[in-house]
Formats: structure tokens, C-alpha cells, sequence
């Protein structure tokens, strides 16, 4: 019995030595995320409000100010659809130089994201909050926020692309920093509440990260690959 157990013991470590880290990243980066959205978007169709969110948003909207309302629209100029366009063609053009499939793997991470937030805007029907009046008024839905998702699905694809290289470490913060500042910018314009924000990131690095594991970004740029056009 004892050397079954022993067997048994090194045959986990090894799984787990071989294995481990995916399994992480499966849990943090999918399993995680995947359960926190379902679990908010569950609330949210069932008309149920969180506690928390007008307390957060009037604390968010009392530090208002000149500086922070002109960011706060530049962001929600540039971060919806046809703002992204312009800089999704640019890093596109950018990465088919160095290899097509870059290019091919940025494209659907982005496209992904697009399908998923008409499909759950349209599915959920969160009306937009009415706290005050918005910087940036929208006309559709609030669940979840499409600005949030495509910052999302942006950034996660770039580390995902240049985790093999030396610059995974600053992609990773600059990106971090992106992502939270437009979540902060969509709540204090007065046009999201916290959860459609939170709902955003979640299913954008969700889907980037089922694309990952599908289609292997994070190999596009190891040592063995070649530059191709």
C-alpha cells in the first residue's frame, strides 16, 4: 500500500511538473474569469442590482475634473469600434512584416470581441445608468462594456504575441495600465456601471486566451520561428 502511494505520489509531481503551469494559466485566465462573468451577467439579467456600484460611481464622479473629462472622452473616442480601426490596421500591417500569422491571430482576437459584445448586448439589455449626465451619451445597451472588451482583447493579444520576447514585461504594465484606466473612464463619463466594465475585461481576456490556447500566439515569436511574409 505504502509503495502504491508513492507510486501514485510521483506520477502526480511529474504530472504536475509537465503540466502545472497550463493548468494555471487555464484556471486563472479562463476558469476564473469565465465563472466571475456568468455569476455577474446572471445577476444583471435577472434586474438584480449590486450594493456597491452607485456608491462607487458617485465617489467615482465626485473627483471630477477639466483634465479628467477630456481624457475620459478621448478614450471613449478612440476605444469603440471605429476608433480602434485605425490602430488595429497599423499593428496589423506592422506584424505581417515580421510574420504573417501575427497579423491572422490579432485580427481574430479583435473580430472575437466585436461578435461578443453584440451578441451580449443584445442578450442582456442592461439599460445605461442615470446617475448624472453623461459626458459621452451612448444609445444601446450597457452589458458589458464593448470599450473594455476591445482594451482588453487588445492588450491580452499583444503580451500573448511578445511573451517569448524581451519586451513581455512592459506589454504586460503599459497594457495593465491601459485596460484599467478606459474600465475607470467608461464609469466616471457616467455611461457604464462598475460590472459592465468588469464583464468587459473578463470576456475579452477569456476569449483571447481560448484563441491562444487554439492557435498557440504565444509560439508565433519563440526561437524556432522564422520571419515569413
Amino acid at each position: 500500500m505504502v509503495a502504491l502511494l508513492r507510486l501514485h505520489g510521483r506520477q502526480l509531481l511529474v504530472f504536475l511538473h509537465s503540466y502545472g503551469r497550463s493548468l494555471l494559466v487555464l484556471f486563472f485566465a479562463l476558469l476564473l474569469p469565465l465563472v466571475g462573468f456568468v455569476a455577474l451577467a446572471a445577476q444583471v439579467y435577472t434586474q438584480d442590482s449590486f450594493s456597491f456600484e452607485r456608491p462607487l460611481m458617485l465617489a467615482v464622479h465626485a473627483q471630477s475634473a477639466p483634465p479628467f473629462d477630456r481624457l475620459a472622452a478621448s478614450l471613449a473616442a478612440f476605444g469603440n469600434t471605429p476608433g480602434m480601426l485605425p490602430l488595429t490596421l497599423i499593428l496589423a500591417a506592422c506584424l505581417y512584416r515580421v510574420r504573417s500569422r501575427l497579423t491572422y491571430f490579432l485580427l481574430l482576437a479583435l473580430a472575437g470581441s466585436v461578435v461578443f459584445h453584440a451578441v451580449l448586448k443584445q442578450t442582456v439589455d442592461r439599460p445605461r445608468p442615470k446617475l448624472w449626465i453623461p459626458l459621452t451619451p451612448e444609445a444601446d445597451f450597457s452589458f458589458p462594456s464593448g470599450h473594455a472588451m476591445f482594451a482588453t482583447s487588445l492588450v491580452s493579444a499583444l503580451v500573448v504575441l511578445v511573451w517569448p520576447t524581451r519586451w513581455r514585461g512592459a506589454a504586460l504594465v503599459l497594457g495593465t495600465g491601459y485596460v484599467l484606466t478606459m474600465m475607470w473612464s467608461r464609469v466616471y463619463s457616467g455611461v457604464h456601471y462598475p460590472t459592465d466594465v468588469l464583464a468587459g475585461a473578463l470576456v475579452g481576456l477569456m476569449w483571447v486566451m481560448a484563441l491562444n490556447r487554439l492557435l498557440r500566439g504565444h509560439r508565433l515569436l519563440g526561437p524556432a520561428s522564422q520571419p515569413q511574409n
